[in-house]
C-alpha cells in the first residue's frame, strides 16, 4: 500500500502520493543528446562532420576561380559530409545501448520502449536541424566572400533549403533504424552503407524491375533535394524510398526491441 501525505496549503489540504512521476518527452530528447557525445565514437563524429562541411564549403567556393560558387552550389556539397556521417550517429545511438549494456538501465527507468525511440528519434531531428544551420552559415559565409561566380551567387530558394532538412534527417532516421533491426554497430552501419547499393545493383540488372529500382534507389532519389525544387514525380520518387528504406527497418527493430527480452 503506498503511504500518502496530507498537507495544508491556504487552508485546504493537498494530497501528496508517493507514486513515481514518469519524465517528459522532453527531458528524454535531452538525455538521448547527451549520450550522442558521451562515447569517444559519438564525441568525433560530430566534430568530423563540422571539419569536413567547413572545408568543403571553403574549396568548393574557391574551386575553379568560384565559376561555381552559387549559394545553392555550395549548399548542395557542403551538405555531403552530414548526409554521410549523420546515418553512423543514429546508428551508434541506438546500438550504443548494447554495446555499453546500458540497455536493463535504460528501460527499468522508462519501461515504455516506444517512448525512448521515440525520444531517439527526436534527438536525431534535433541534431540534423543544427547539422543543416552549419551548412547553410558555411554556404552563406564562404559563398560571398570566396566565391565568383559570373552570374553572382544567385538566391537559395526556401524549398531547398527544407529539402535539405527533410535530407538530413531521413538519413539521420534511416541509420536510426538500421541500427533498431540489428542492434550491433558494425553490421548496422555495413548494410546501411551496402544495402542501397546492392539493391540497386541486384534488382535493376532486371530489366523487368529495372523502374522499381529507381524509385527505391536513395541516391538516385533523394540527392536532388539540395538542388532544386522537387516536382510532384521527385516528391513520389522521395516519398517511396523513405517508407521503403526506413519504414521497414524500424518496423524490424520495434518487434526486435519492443517485444524482445530486454538483458
Amino acid at each position: 500500500m503506498s503511504a500518502t501525505a496530507i498537507r495544508s496549503t491556504a487552508g485546504r489540504p493537498v494530497r501528496h502520493s508517493n507514486r513515481d512521476i514518469r519524465p517528459g518527452i522532453g527531458r528524454l530528447i535531452g538525455v538521448e543528446l547527451r549520450k550522442m557525445v558521451n562515447t569517444r565514437s559519438g564525441f568525433w563524429v560530430p566534430i568530423a562532420v563540422t571539419v569536413l562541411t567547413l572545408l568543403v564549403a571553403i574549396i568548393g567556393s574557391t574551386n575553379h576561380g568560384g565559376t561555381s560558387g552559387t549559394f545553392i552550389h555550395i549548399f548542395n556539397i557542403s551538405s555531403r559530409p552530414a548526409s554521410y556521417l549523420l546515418p553512423i550517429m543514429g546508428v551508434l545511438l541506438v546500438c550504443g545501448e548494447w554495446s555499453q549494456r546500458t540497455t536493463l538501465t535504460t528501460f527499468t527507468l522508462v519501461p515504455s520502449r516506444w517512448r525512448v525511440l521515440g525520444a531517439k528519434f527526436g534527438a536525431s531531428v534535433i541534431v540534423s536541424t543544427i547539422a543543416l544551420i552549419a551548412c547553410l552559415v558555411f554556404t552563406v559565409v564562404f559563398a560571398s566572400a570566396l566565391g565568383h561566380a559570373p552570374g553572382g551567387t544567385g538566391s537559395l530558394p526556401w524549398q531547398v533549403i527544407l529539402q535539405g532538412w527533410l535530407e538530413l534527417a531521413a538519413g539521420m532516421l534511416m541509420g536510426l533504424a538500421f541500427g533498431a533491426a540489428i542492434l550491433l554497430s558494425a553490421p548496422a552501419i555495413v548494410s546501411y552503407l551496402l544495402l542501397p547499393i546492392v539493391w540497386n545493383g541486384i534488382v535493376g540488372g532486371f530489366h523487368f524491375l529495372s523502374g522499381v529500382a529507381h524509385w527505391l534507389d536513395s541516391g538516385d532519389t533523394l540527392n536532388p533535394l539540395t538542388l532544386h525544387p522537387l516536382s510532384g514525380t521527385e516528391w513520389a520518387h522521395v516519398l517511396a524510398t523513405l517508407a521503403f528504406w526506413i519504414g521497414i527497418p524500424i518496423l524490424i527493430g520495434w518487434l526486435r526491441i519492443g517485444r524482445g527480452d530486454i538483458d
